[in-house]
């Protein structure tokens, strides 16, 4: 689960610098509920998605003062074709009955696209270092 924070850190450090040349920038991480709870999927993704979360905040922290604002999204199940599978018996028996009486809809990839570019957007130029939960209520159980 290390990709989930290594692509998003080199891209990161990849855009910086033509950024802060430009003086202004945006960056959208994508984290998932996962990063905002511990209940949601097993421990590494958890782990990773939570670290996303801190690589925001930390890019905005040191970056918003040379207007390069960096958010994240977290969204719920999202409509794609990647299947997440218990990987073990263990999970299944804790998160299984959770997730059967308490699962919010599944969002589509525009759904999410559309907080992507609103953050990406000018309408959003006073937000930096947040991470908004696209997840149909997720947050909210």
């Amino acid at each position: 689960m290390a990709v989930n924070v290594t692509g998003q850190l080199r891209m990161s450090r990849a855009v910086l610098p033509l950024m802060l040349q430009a003086g202004r920038g945006a960056i959208v991480n994508v984290s998932s509920e996962a990063g905002l709870r511990g209940s949601a999927a097993g421990t590494a993704y958890t782990t990773s998605k939570h670290a996303v979360v801190g690589l925001t905040k930390s890019t905005a922290f040191f970056y918003t003062v040379k207007g390069i604002r960096t958010n994240a999204v977290a969204p719920g199940a999202v409509a794609t074709n990647i299947e997440a599978p218990f990987r073990s018996e263990y999970a299944a028996q804790r998160l299984g009955p959770f997730l059967q009486s308490n699962v919010p809809g599944t969002a589509t990839a525009d759904q999410l696209a559309a907080a992507i570019c609103w953050l990406l957007s000018d309408d959003a130029s006073n937000v930096s270092g947040a991470v908004l939960p696209v997840d149909g209520g997720w947050t909210a159980i």
